[in-house]
């Protein structure tokens, strides 16, 4: 009955959240029947509809904001596939859908996770805004999450560098999408490019974003292939392919996900990177690799566990990118260089968190130490038990076995940063694959769930998660490290009924203080958990019975990252 109640009530949560967004929608059409223009700003000259050819001979269009002193002035840039047009209805829409965007002030001209031109004009840049490839009003055949973005951004930074307003310093920043194409411009060394601030990207997209462990996505990237690319893109020209038809072709780490990566070895600008551990199964390990992985000289980290854009909009953060474009775009006399490399925010709860720094990630001062499971009485130790066994919970029938918990209790306050190492023994009763869906949570004394800042903006989010599809298990022990087993993913290796066999599953990067007393709890189970805003993945049907092993020769244990005073 219950399970019934809980159904139905999404149903009429559903069925409002649609209404709202066709009010909104018809709200918006009427606003542009009867759009009124963007108000003047002093000191703010816009040149709108620029046709900036690319080395094929088509055009990008951008928007042009400068000051309206004729001079020379170094160049912020972004460009997008959401429109250099659609200012704040991005963030309109996501509230509508119940979204938490948070509370941030920017100016009318501000596009979606892109660079707000009055505040950067009145800093003494010129900010351009342009549609990518297809997009909106730009020439040519759309293309989606391809490497001819960097090709494109390559020639819009030049071509920027050359304009009489230029002085041919050019600097990138944005948000997600505008973050990961300077991921893919970077590496291609435009003479004229001087420092990228890629603000929560990812840089793997089969892993990061379109199959996670494995297991794909349906969720974020069929709302962005309906509401964003194929409602926009410009029809004269088409689209290059059907991205959710392109994924379900492509299960396996093949050359069509190659070709959408980026070589961030090649990138030695300066960087200013932002990771957050709220953004796990979208941002946070993109955006952790990529500042580990470039070959950057100067190369600074922000990261954050709270809502994405009112980070990025923010003071603080502001004062950092202002900094950083002043010292590299505008050879600024300040303190960048001494700035040190990381900025982190170690959690203790929503919104509650300690600011430190560091010079290096991931940290030098973290001890690796294995929590054993231990399947008699669901806890974690230091020690491995010498006796064998295990815990039994079912599929996806909503019942309340349909999990495995474990909890380990700090007998001491210890502050967990970095990636956790998941190392189980499972089999199936029934089934030859399943999904393994991976929760770590933090409790306190009472045994209540403490709660953090989650995908889009959601305030009751856990302290980190993982998943992976059992037949993709297969790991590269090259390619592994202590906190993150490397999985190929490019064979299904199916079970037999009842064989037992390790699996190894990366949790995604997190920085949490654990207070004496309080309780580490990892929770695993078919299924994504419920009450949690957080991704759709395709469903396995495993209804039958799963096993997680403990013991003896069983040493199925989590690897956490105890950070050392």
């Amino acid at each position: 009955m219950i399970g019934f109640m809980k159904k139905r009530a999404k149903i009429f949560e559903n069925i409002i959240a649609t209404a709202r967004m066709l009010l909104f929608i018809i709200q918006k059409k009427m606003q542009r029947i009867y759009k009124k223009p963007l108000p003047k700003i002093e000191g703010l000259r816009i040149e709108k509809d620029v046709h900036v050819k690319m080395r094929d001979g088509i055009s990008l269009l951008v928007n042009i904001y400068l000051p309206d002193k004729v001079g020379k002035y170094p160049v912020i840039m972004c460009m997008t596939p959401y429109g250099k047009d659609e200012q704040p209805e991005h963030y309109d829409i996501l509230k509508i859908t119940g979204i938490d965007v948070g509370d941030f002030k920017t100016s009318e001209y501000t596009i979606f996770e892109g660079p707000d031109p009055v505040f950067w004009v009145k800093r003494g840049y010129v900010v351009i805004h342009a549609n990518a490839r297809g997009m909106w009003n730009s020439e040519g055949m759309a293309v989606i999450f391809d490497k001819q973005n960097g090709i494109d951004y390559y020639d819009l930074i030049e071509w920027a560098a050359a304009q009489e307003w230029s002085n041919g310093k050019v600097g990138l920043t944005g948000v997600s999408y505008l973050a990961w194409s300077q991921w893919m411009v970077a590496p291609l060394a435009p003479p004229h490019l001087a420092a990228i601030c890629p603000w929560e990207a990812f840089s793997d997209m089969y892993r990061e974003v379109a199959y996670h462990g494995g297991i794909r996505e349906i969720g974020l990237m069929g709302q962005l292939s309906k509401r964003r690319f194929y409602a926009h893109y410009n029809r004269k020209y088409g689209i290059k392919e059907d991205l959710m038809t392109s994924i379900k072709q492509h299960p396996f780490f093949d050359s069509y996900w190659k070709d959408k990566n980026p070589d961030l070895s090649k990138i030695n600008v300066p960087a200013l990177v932002c990771a957050s551990w709220s953004d796990q199964g979208l941002h946070t390990r993109g955006s952790l690799i990529g500042y580990s992985t470039i070959n950057s000289k100067y190369k600074w980290l922000f990261t954050h566990g709270r809502k994405k854009w009112e980070t990025y909009y923010g003071n603080e953060a502001l004062e950092m990118q202002t900094k950083f474009f002043d010292y590299f775009l505008k050879s600024t006399n300040n303190t960048m260089l001494q700035q040190p490399k990381i900025r982190l925010e170690v959690r203790n709860s929503y919104y509650k968190a300690e600011v430190r720094y560091a010079n290096e990630w991931p940290l030098a001062n973290v001890a690796h130490k294995k929590l054993f499971l231990d399947a008699s009485d669901h806890s974690m130790s230091l020690n491995l038990s010498k006796e064998e066994n295990y815990i039994r919970y079912c599929g996806l029938n909503g019942k309340e076995s349909d999990s495995a918990v474990f909890n380990f209790k700090f007998s001491e306050t210890m502050e967990l940063t970095g990636g956790m190492r998941l190392k189980v023994w499972v089999s199936s009763e029934s089934e030859t694959d399943f999904n393994l869906y991976v929760a770590v949570k933090k409790m306190d004394s009472a045994g209540n769930e403490v709660y953090f800042s989650g995908y889009n903006g959601n305030p009751f989010d856990m302290v980190a998660k993982g998943w992976l599809k059992v037949s993709h298990r297969e790991t590269d022990e090259v390619l592994s490290t202590i906190e993150v087993p490397y999985h190929p993913h490019q064979r299904k290796m199916p079970l037999d009924i009842n064989q037992v066999v390790p699996v190894e599953v990366e949790i995604l990067s997190s920085s949490t203080l654990f207070e004496k007393g309080t309780l580490l709890q990892l929770v695993m189970m078919n299924r994504e958990p419920i009450g949690y805003n957080t991704f759709k993945h395709e469903i396995l049907e495993s209804k039958g019975f799963f096993r997680i092993y403990s013991g003896g020769t069983y040493d199925s244990f989590l690897m956490i990252p105890e950070v050392n005073a």
